[in-house]
Order: C-alpha cells, then sequence, then structure tokens
C-alpha cells in the first residue's frame, strides 16, 4: 500500500535522512563487530567514562519517578548557574537556566520559537541547518575559510549585516567554540569585537559552548562576559562529562531574554514534559 507516502509528508523534511553524525556512528559500531579497527571521527563522544561520583548520583537517585518541572530541577539549575559563574566568570542566575533532553533539541525549541533569522558561520556542526530546514526558518550562511583559520571576524560579521537591507530586523548568530568540526577557538579580543558588533545590531549570540571546558589549555573564554545582556550559553553534560548517551543540556539566558526561555519552556511543556528525573539529580553531583 503506497498511501501517497512522498505527498503525505512535511515539504520541509521530505529528502531529509539521518544525520550524518548518527550514520557514521552506526557505521562504526557495525565494522567494530567485524574486528576492524576504527578510528571515529564521527560523533564527538568522550571515550572517558563518565566520572564515578555522577554514576553512583544516578544510581542512588533510579528511584526518581516524578515529573520535574519543565525547566528543570531547581538544585540543577543553582548547580548549573554556579558553574558558569565559578567558569566563565558571568552573572548567571539559576531562574534564568532552561534545562533540556540535549542542547540540542533546547537549539531546535530556540529555533522554532524565534521569529527571525539564524546565522551560521560555516564550515559547523551538522544539525544546525538542517534543523532550520525543518522548521522552514530563514538561514543564512557566514563562510569562513583556512586562511582566517575557519574564524568570523568583527569586520567579516559587519560586512555580512550591512549587506542586507533591514540592518535591525530580528537575528541569531550561532558561534560553536571550540568549534565542531575544526576544534578551534576565539581569544579573548577577538570575542570582545564580535561582541561590540553584536550589541551595536541587536543580534543575540546563541554560544554553543558544549566543548568550552575542553579546551587543552583551560583557555575558554565565553562571549557572554562582554555581552551579558544578549548571549544565550549553551552547554551540557555530554562532553566534558562524557554521557552524551544521558541527554541532558542547559541554555543560560541573561534576565534580558527571560521571554525567549519562557517561550521555549511553553513548548517544552508540550512535547517532552521534563527531562528524565534521576539525570537531572545525577546532573547536581556532576
Amino acid at each position: 500500500m503506497n498511501l501517497q507516502k512522498h505527498v503525505s509528508l512535511n515539504i520541509n523534511v521530505r529528502g531529509l535522512g539521518e544525520s550524518p553524525t548518527l550514520a557514521i556512528n552506526e557505521r562504526v559500531k557495525l565494522l567494530q563487530g567485524q574486528g576492524k579497527k576504527i578510528y571515529n571521527f564521527g560523533l564527538g563522544q568522550s571515550p572517558f567514562p563518565v566520572p564515578t561520583p555522577v554514576v553512583e548520583a544516578l544510581r542512588l537517585h533510579a528511584h526518581e519517578k516524578d515529573y520535574l518541572p519543565v525547566k528543570g530541577l531547581s538544585a540543577l539549575k543553582e548547580a548549573v548557574a554556579g558553574f558558569h559563574r565559578q567558569k566563565d566568570l558571568v552573572e548567571a542566575n539559576s531562574d534564568c537556566v532552561l534545562v533540556g533532553p540535549g542542547s540540542k533539541e533546547l537549539m531546535f525549541l530556540l529555533q522554532l520559537v524565534f521569529y527571525g533569522e539564524i546565522i551560521v558561520p560555516t564550515p559547523c556542526w551538522v544539525s544546525y541547518v538542517p534543523q532550520a530546514q525543518i522548521l522552514g526558518k530563514k538561514i543564512s550562511l557566514l563562510h569562513t575559510s583556512f586562511e582566517d583559520k575557519w574564524h568570523i571576524s568583527a569586520d567579516r560579521l559587519r560586512q555580512h549585516l550591512e549587506g542586507e537591507q533591514d540592518l535591525y530586523r530580528p537575528r541569531i548568530l550561532v558561534l560553536n567554540y571550540p568549534g565542531n568540526p575544526d576544534g578551534l577557538t576565539y581569544t579573548a579580543d577577538e570575542l570582545k569585537e564580535i561582541a561590540r558588533v553584536a550589541r551595536e545590531y541587536e543580534i543575540i549570540l546563541l554560544s554553543d559552548e558544549i566543548y568550552g571546558q575542553l579546551h587543552h589549555k583551560g583557555g575558554h573564554v565565553s562571549v557572554a562576559r562582554y555581552y551579558p545582556e544578549g548571549t544565550i550559553i549553551s552547554s551540557g553534560l555530554s562532553k566534558w562529562c562524557g554521557a552524551g548517551g544521558w541527554r541532558l543540556g542547559t541554555f543560560t539566558f541573561p534576565q534580558s531574554l527571560d521571554w525567549l526561555m519562557d517561550a521555549m519552556a511553553a513548548v517544552a511543556s508540550e512535547t517532552y514534559t521534563s527531562v528524565s528525573a534521576p539525570i537531572q539529580y545525577a546532573g547536581v553531583q556532576a
């Protein structure tokens, strides 16, 4: 039975395949199962175990079964805010933390509720653009080069913005650093200049810092230091804690963007409801 399988699909997902990173991961597992030695450069997953105290916390709270608040467990939100205050030197408030089933899902919700354009520097992580396409969002690619170390500069950003008709329409710029797939990061001076342009043009920054704590010299700097009122920090347990399969991500907002957080929480309440309770309790320990 055909059931009009093509025309019955949402036009935005026609031809959409599995995420390349997930497809690569499955292929790697298949080849490893055949006894072949494979170096996996697909999924960004730590080869190291989740820290023992965090595993013990998950075991201790395995009995927790109640639905938790849609924005997240209060103790976890406070722990996340404290983490960013200590590590990133930003004035994070627990009331402005949103917990989700992975930062990937939170990015999708952000694009869903935000009325405006998404600007993504390329090369980039493989899911930013497909998420926008699924939602039918306008996405603008800001191309970088090997000569520029795959970085955008403040001047390049300004040039990109001034090439558009409406200079002050709603826009989100995605910054991912240390970057996936290039692994490179920005200096404090570069971030200061990017922040200055973002403030001038009233652009919201989604700072995807999921790899921030894996900076090899411990020198990660959050752009939220220089543009606190307009930056959302994206983080989670996937990389530094090696717990990608636990699916726990966080967005930390400034007070000035609480309206955006509230809209995302409203959609979350109608979709995934809340993140797994035992994992949130373990997240406090993490």
